[in-house]
């Protein structure tokens, strides 16, 4: 008769024991229902893509992935059906359910018509992100579409400019453009400079200069290879810049 007592202590002991992991357990899986994790890679390399953004739909705040391209983001009160947005400048946008969200997220790259040739975005940073100096066969065009923007704000250092041809070819000569991983391109010229920033266009799918005026300032690139760059002012009448890199 004892054998039974026995066998209905450790039954009982079982069903406690199994009731407190599970009661364990509530905890972790709510809170991971209310934060979304993954890892953010390319497509065609399986390389992680860091400071990628991800944000719920609908909302403008989100996180951005590590060095290793994974995140975390809070989704406490999401609604049923909520779905996650995750972009990369260079990368075709995915948008998908929060619940149906894996360990990976795979975006695929955009080609960008540099020219006649589609660059891709992460082989144009490779190319672009340098020193650049203005070819000296160039600085004549350079120096006519300085002075064409400087008589429309400054007319009397235009005029200066003009009739000291050689001071300015000296300064074009030292004129420096350098692109940044943050998306800034800073102008060195002589003792100034200035700061605009290089963008994608995703519509024309080209690769644009911008200075600090926006659109009134703006050049788009014709040409990039590895020894040069090639850009084309926006307005009327400007011509063609030829740059290379810094040794």
């Amino acid at each position: 008769m004892l054998l039974p007592i026995h066998l209905k202590q450790l039954q009982h002991r079982l069903m406690v024991k199994h009731l407190l992991a599970v009661v364990a357990l509530v905890p972790l899986v709510a809170a991971r229902a209310q934060t979304a994790t993954g890892r953010v890679v390319s497509r065609a390399t399986g390389a992680p893509l860091p400071s990628t953004t991800v944000r719920l739909d609908g909302q403008s705040a989100g996180t951005l992935t590590d060095t290793d391209g994974r995140f975390r983001l809070p989704v406490a009160g999401a609604a049923p059906g909520a779905r996650l947005v995750i972009s990369h400048l260079g990368y075709q946008a995915q948008t998908l359910p929060l619940d149906k969200l894996g360990p990976s997220v795979a975006l695929t790259e955009f080609s960008y018509q540099i020219g006649e040739v589609l660059v891709t975005y992460e082989n144009i940073r490779k190319l672009l992100l340098k020193k650049w100096k203005i070819d000296e066969r160039a600085i004549p065009a350079v120096a006519d579409n300085l002075l064409a923007d400087l008589q429309q704000t400054d007319s009397v250092k235009a005029k200066r400019l003009r009739q000291n041809p050689s001071s300015l070819r000296a300064m074009l000569k030292l004129a420096r453009l350098v692109f940044l991983p943050d998306g800034t391109v800073k102008t060195r010229l002589w003792l100034f400079g200035a700061s605009g920033r290089w963008e994608f266009d995703e519509e024309q799918r080209t690769l644009r200069v911008v200075g600090a005026k926006g659109e009134a300032d703006m050049m788009t690139v014709v040409e990039l290879t590895a020894t040069r760059l090639v850009v084309r002012d926006s307005k009327a009448n400007r011509q063609e810049e030829v740059y290379l890199p810094v040794d």
